[in-house]
Order: structure tokens, then sequence, then C-alpha cells
């Protein structure tokens, strides 16, 4: 049996940038990559430590310099990940950044964090459920409510019996996690 504790290897860490309609990989300036996948989360995250120095292979586009400022990063940036973890098995991930943390623009060297999502996170914040339900199995419901935020679904479990409710301007995974207290299997 492997070790989980062995790290994996950063095969390709591409940024598309949402401006000037290119990409960048800044796999060799990654130092640390963590993925997070719970099932107390509604979504997929990831956040990646990121040591610019500023120098960005132009390879005949306008301009160099951080990649902050090259792409330039202000949120909702397109990222294709591929790490390949102990055993060879690739994980392939397409993610969003949500936000940069502790940038310090000036010096000669940035480190910076990068926080990404799954495009499921910006549906649901951008989404509000306002409509009613009417009698239906809350599996109905559920799957509704994904749809909207096109969602993949893995699996609903049946549920039995009839709920009627009022969206009330909730977000849409708020809604799922309260429906999944009130089902019945």
């Amino acid at each position: 049996m492997a070790n989980a504790q062995n790290p994996g290897d950063i095969k390709k860490f591409s940024i598309s940038s949402n401006t000037k309609g290119f990409s960048i990989d800044i796999s060799a300036s990654i130092s640390e990559f963590r993925y997070f996948e719970s099932v107390l989360s509604n979504t997929i995250a990831a956040t990646a430590a990121v040591i610019d120095t500023g120098v960005v292979d132009d390879k005949g586009k306008d301009g160099t310099g951080s990649v902050l400022d090259y792409l330039p990063l202000r949120g909702g940036e397109r990222a294709d990940i591929v790490v390949s973890d102990y055993n060879g098995r690739s994980l392939v991930l397409e993610l969003y950044v949500n936000r940069i943390r502790n940038s310090q623009p000036g010096s000669r060297q940035e480190l910076f964090f990068i926080d990404f999502v799954s495009s499921q996170y910006f549906a649901n914040e951008q989404y509000r459920v306002t409509q009613r339900f009417k009698d239906a199995p809350i599996t109905t419901h559920a799957q509704q409510i994904l749809g909207v935020l096109q969602a993949p679904i893995i699996g609903i479990d049946e549920s039995a019996g009839n709920y009627n409710f009022y969206g009330n301007d909730r977000k849409p995974f708020y809604i799922c996690t309260w429906l999944a207290s009130k089902s019945i299997p």
C-alpha cells in the first residue's frame, strides 16, 4: 500500500488570461499546492503558493513582468492543472481563480497565494432560488436546482414523501443542504 504522504508531481499548471487571450504555464513557480475535497463542502477548492521572480517568458507576446501583472490575475481566470500522484495516477482539474492573497508588489521576488474554486462555486454565488416548489419528492427538487447550476450530479438517493417549500432568495447549495436534512430515505 502506498504512503499517502508522498508528494505528487505538477505536470501542468496553466492559467489563462481573461483579457489578453493566452495562457502561461507557471508550474515551475509553484512551491506548494493543496487540493481540498470534502463531503462537508459543496465545491472543491485548491490553494497554490507561488514564488514569482518577475520573469515571464513572453514567447513573442507583448511585455514581460510578474504573473500578476502579465496576465493580469484579478479573479475568474481559468486554470488547467494536471498533477500525478505517487502511484502514477493523474488528477486533471479545471479550476478558477477565486482570490489572490498576501501579494506584496514592488519587491524583486513575490510570494503570494492563489485560491482556486470550481465553476459551480461562482454559479452558486450568482444565482438565487426564488420560486415555489410544489408537491414532489425532495430528489426531484434537488435535481431541478442543481440542473440550473449545471453541477455534475454524481448520484442522488431517492427520497420518500413529497415536500413543498419556497426558495426565499437563498443560494442553491444552501437549499440542497437544507433539503437533505428534511429527506426521508
